[in-house]
């Protein structure tokens, strides 16, 4: 399951990622640091963590109710 949500986003498209000395404020197209992405994949990981946290009490709760 999580392989083919990692194809479909990373198949859409992708933005480039600089370092932060690199990004000047002049293009204006979107820039991502390396910072910038890194702290994305964190929260995307700790709201995988919270999300598999809630779908175990979920499925707790189904099996005490069956």
């Amino acid at each position: 399951m999580t392989d083919d949500n990692n194809d479909q986003t990373e198949q859409g498209f992708q933005l480039p990622i600089y370092k932060s000395q690199d990004c000047s404020t002049a293009d204006p197209t979107p820039q991502v640091t390396l910072d910038m992405f890194n702290e994305l994949q964190l929260e995307v990981l700790q709201l995988r963590a919270e999300f598999a946290k809630l779908r175990n009490q979920v499925e707790q709760q189904n099996a005490a109710n069956d």
